[in-house]
Order: structure tokens, then C-alpha cells, then sequence
């Protein structure tokens, strides 16, 4: 985990480099986006995968900077073969940061740092507690590095692939699976999503002001 962090953040600050090296085909400024997700989250703490939904807010104040704000909420759906129920987990946060984006066309890549807060639910007790009532909720603030793609079909509708990895300040927590998890939760997080873009933020192609169509 150690080496995709580092690869991560090496990412976020050397995106801008990368693509200097070619000319953009598009520029934005002003942009505002609101979009809904579904959710594919890896919790660390199980090997259940967690499904679910969340929504996504972003505003783009420059060419290349803006600001990006998350809800996600993810249940574990894997069905108990002993009591053909679902067990009772979830992760969910909210969260906020900074966003780095390039337009290629209707390419638009972006790199972002993150700061936010996570709740997770745990499974139930062993027997005899009741399996269908989970053991705990309890939340942590965590940071992530997160990189994706926007697809933009038209002036105003786009289409996100986004990726996040998350570093939950849990490790002090001696009840968590794993002897307390030294490193923390460290959960990653797909999302694919579409947003409805507002405003004068169009991505125009250079030499071409009526926009994408």
C-alpha cells in the first residue's frame, strides 16, 4: 500500500508535467458539474466487495484547477449461506478537495487530493448475538488520492471513470479486525458515474467557439 500512495501522489504532482508536453485541444473555466455514481468499494477490512451509489459536485475555477466534493455509500449485498440473509456492513463518507483536469477533446483526465470522513459499519457478533444486527458503527476522518476520466458526449452531459485510494486515521482502534490494523483502513473505491454540466464552463476545442455538439 506503501507504493501505490507514493505512486499516487507522484500523479498528482507531476500531472501537470506529463501533459505539458501536448498542446490542449480544449479549455474551460467556470465550470460547474453535478453528477450520480455507482459505487464499487474494496473495504480492506473484508473480502466482501461493497456496491452502491453516490454523487459527485465539481467546480472548476480555472484552465486546470478547481474543486471536487464526494458522497458515497456502499453496502456489503453478500447473502449469509447460514441464515440466507444479508449481513448488515456499509462504508460510507463525504469529502472534499482539490482537482487537477486537462481537456483533450472530448478526453478530459483529471488527478485530485482529498480530505473527508468515513463511517463503517461492522458485521454482527459471533453466536449467539443475532445475525442480522451489526456489532457497531463508528467513523474516522481519512485522506485519499484519487485519478479518472471525464467523457464529455455533448456540451452539457459527461461520463466518469474515477479511481481512489483512502487512508482512514483508524489505526488506534484495538477492536478493528487484524489487530487493530496498524496502517489503518486503507479502502479503494471505483466509481463510474454521469454528470450534467452547467454554465459557461463548455469545453470549447480551440478554433472552434460553438463547442462540442
Amino acid at each position: 500500500m506503501k507504493r501505490l500512495t507514493l505512486t499516487l501522489t507522484a500523479l498528482i504532482f507531476c500531472t501537470p508535467f506529463a501533459f505539458g508536453q501536448a498542446k490542449p485541444t480544449a479549455t474551460r473555466t467556470g465550470a460547474l458539474q453535478v453528477g450520480g455514481a455507482f459505487v464499487a468499494d474494496f473495504p480492506d477490512y473484508t473480502r466482501h466487495k461493497f456496491y452502491g451509489y453516490g454523487f459527485y459536485v465539481d467546480l472548476d475555477f480555472g484552465e486546470h484547477f478547481g474543486v471536487e466534493g464526494e458522497f458515497r455509500q456502499a453496502n456489503d449485498r453478500t447473502i449469509n449461506p447460514n441464515i440466507n440473509k444479508v449481513v448488515p456492513q456499509y462504508q460510507r463518507n463525504i469529502e472534499g478537495g482539490l482537482r487537477y483536469h486537462r481537456s483533450y477533446g472530448r478526453l478530459l483526465p483529471y488527478a485530485k487530493a482529498m480530505y473527508g470522513y468515513g463511517v463503517m459499519e461492522y458485521p454482527p457478533y459471533p453466536a449467539p448475538a443475532d445475525p442480522t444486527v451489526s456489532a457497531a458503527t463508528i467513523g474516522y476522518n481519512f485522506v485519499g488520492l484519487g485519478t479518472g476520466l471525464d467523457y464529455a458526449f455533448s456540451t452539457h452531459i459527461t461520463a466518469r471513470a474515477d479511481f481512489e485510494y483512502q487512508s482512514w486515521f483508524s489505526s488506534s482502534n484495538p477492536l478493528l479486525p487484524k489487530n487493530g490494523l496498524p496502517n489503518g483502513l486503507t479502502p479503494i473505491v471505483y466509481t463510474g458515474g454521469v454528470a450534467w454540466r452547467f454554465g459557461a464552463g463548455n469545453y470549447v476545442p480551440h478554433g472552434d467557439r460553438k463547442g462540442i455538439h
